[in-house]
């Protein structure tokens, strides 16, 4: 039997794709996108001035919580409507 010619290379059984199920867990906005774990953690969503919009959680960790926020370059009402689709 001949050895193989790129032996490292993997097969495609072992392989990871991103177009199995990670890529339909995640919330997709347009500048950032976030697992769907982490909607049950949204604190609260704030309007700014310049169109944009402030997403805010509130991640538990052992004693308390950690705070993140992710800036939206969508309206207020739009990602709203995504967010609520989910």
């Amino acid at each position: 039997m001949r050895p193989k010619k790129y032996p490292y290379t993997g097969s495609r059984i072992n392989k990871a794709t991103t177009t199995g199920i990670g890529a339909r867990e995640l919330v997709v906005f347009p500048n950032v996108a976030f697992r769907k774990d982490l909607l049950k953690h949204i604190f609260s969503v704030v309007k700014q001035h310049d169109n944009a919009t402030i997403i805010y959680f509130r991640i538990p960790k052992v004693f308390g919580y950690e705070e993140e926020r992710a800036k939206v370059y969508l309206s207020y009402e739009k990602t709203m409507m995504i967010l609520n689709s989910y």
